[in-house]
């Protein structure tokens, strides 16, 4: 799966040589916090949010007496260049999701600006959208139920247990594989189009697999 299918396309960005006071209203109209900031040609040199704003205008409320209209002047009378990030956190077009994922942790940041080969802003990805596009690819929402299966890590093994679910005339809706705290297993989280999994847990159980439950977590 990839950013370029999940990112928002019309992105809005701002000139570097606005105003904060442009910015905010520009964040106000369309309900979002930050703002990519593209110069010459669409090209992405800095991104700015709605913290960065808040942030310029700190010291003004911090001065006693200080009004609104000061804190308006000191937005209107400030560019976007003096406040943006310039070392902006970006993915591409080629970009997978689970890439943004990593950037997005990593840097603790809730947006990505997505650029093109040239540089340009080609839209933006938020950790929302990511959110949503990993909901639907593992089927929640759907009538499905969840099974948890624990499997020595060697070739073959999910392929037994797809078929003692196949077995049973059940579509499997999204697959998922991950580590186990046992060395030598792995854990394989299936979702099932099914509402009674009984019969299959049985069937896994009686091929040799262990089901994990929640109750076996409790302390």
């Amino acid at each position: 799966m990839f950013v370029v299918r999940r990112m928002k396309k019309h992105v809005v960005t701002i000139s570097p040589s606005a105003s904060l006071y442009e910015a905010r209203e520009c964040m106000r109209e369309n309900s979002i916090h930050q703002l990519p900031v593209a110069g010459e040609n669409g090209k992405l040199v800095g991104i700015l949010s709605n913290r960065d704003i808040r942030e310029a205008t700190l010291p003004v409320a911090l001065l006693r007496g200080a009004t609104e209209e000061e804190a308006v002047d000191l937005l209107k009378n400030t560019r976007v260049e003096k406040v943006m990030t310039r070392k902006v956190v970006a993915a591409t077009l080629t970009d997978t999701l689970e890439d943004a994922i990593v950037l997005l942790h990593d840097f603790r940041i809730n947006a990505l600006p997505v650029t093109d080969d040239q540089g340009r802003v080609a839209g933006i990805i938020t950790r929302t959208d990511v959110l949503k596009a990993f909901i639907e690819a593992l089927g929640v929402g759907e009538i499905s139920s969840r099974l948890e299966v624990v499997v020595p890590d060697r070739p073959g093994a999910l392929a037994k247990i797809v078929t003692t679910i196949k077995s049973f005339n059940v579509n499997i809706t999204s697959i998922l594989t991950t580590g186990h705290a046992e060395s030598g297993k792995r854990a394989i989280f299936f979702r099932v189009a099914t509402i009674n999994v009984l019969p299959l847990k049985q069937a896994i159980q009686e091929a040799g697999f262990e089901i994990l439950d929640p109750s076996c977590f409790h302390v």
